[in-house]
């Protein structure tokens, strides 16, 4: 399988891949300088590369390896129109309630937990020791740093970003687009496209 990016989010979400057991063949970059230098002694492919391997039953799956949430978002489209399959990955460490549900191409790394009935959408990003509680609802192509805490039923809309640490209190809804700043609690609910930043959260630009 592939990891799409070779910069540093790619490289956990490698770790991520090596960590359940799937064989990693290499990364897909269309930075010259990352492409000429390989990755971890691994192959670093330019897209149209990549576009033009083989179909058929040795064709490489790909996890996103893309931390912005738009580019993530923009590159999903691009692999599933090619044909290609995009993974969902999580760390072994990771706990996952088998009632919570994840969406394709989602990444959840190490020490994360999701509790029951939580959903989170298409091409999620779970970071390091993040908390999804019961009942919440995550949209597609959002973004939880690493410890952020989310209390239950919340909801985060699409492309939303919440910051290192950052806290949502229970049954608080966050729209798309949202960045919620570093350490930040957001105790009321926060409108489309705001920056909200601060204990408690306040916006600090106009939506």
């Amino acid at each position: 399988m592939l990891v799409f990016g070779a910069s540093g989010h790619g490289k956990v979400v490698a770790d991520i891949v090596r960590a359940t057991g799937l064989e990693l063949a290499g990364f897909v970059d269309d930075d010259p300088c990352r492409r000429n230098a390989g990755l971890w002694g691994l192959p670093v492919l330019g897209w149209n590369e990549c576009a033009n391997l083989p179909a058929g039953p040795g064709r490489p799956a790909i996890a996103l390896g893309i931390g912005d949430n738009r580019s993530r978002e923009r590159v999903f489209g691009l692999i599933v129109s090619s044909g290609f399959e995009v993974l969902t990955v999580v760390h072994p460490s990771a706990v996952i309630s088998p009632r919570a549900k994840l969406g394709v191409g989602t990444v959840v790394m190490a020490l994360v937990a999701v509790n029951p009935d939580a959903e989170v959408g298409v091409g999620g990003i779970l970071n390091t020791g993040c908390v999804v509680e019961h009942d919440c609802r995550v949209g597609a192509f959002a973004h939880l740093s690493p410890n952020g805490v989310l209390g239950g039923g919340v909801e985060i809309g699409d492309r939303s970003h919440l910051g290192l640490g950052a806290v949502v209190l229970p049954l608080v809804k966050v729209g798309s687009d949202v960045r919620v700043g570093a350490g930040a609690a957001v105790t009321k609910d926060v409108p489309p496209g705001a920056t909200v930043v601060g204990v408690p959260a306040r916006s600090i630009s106009p939506r």
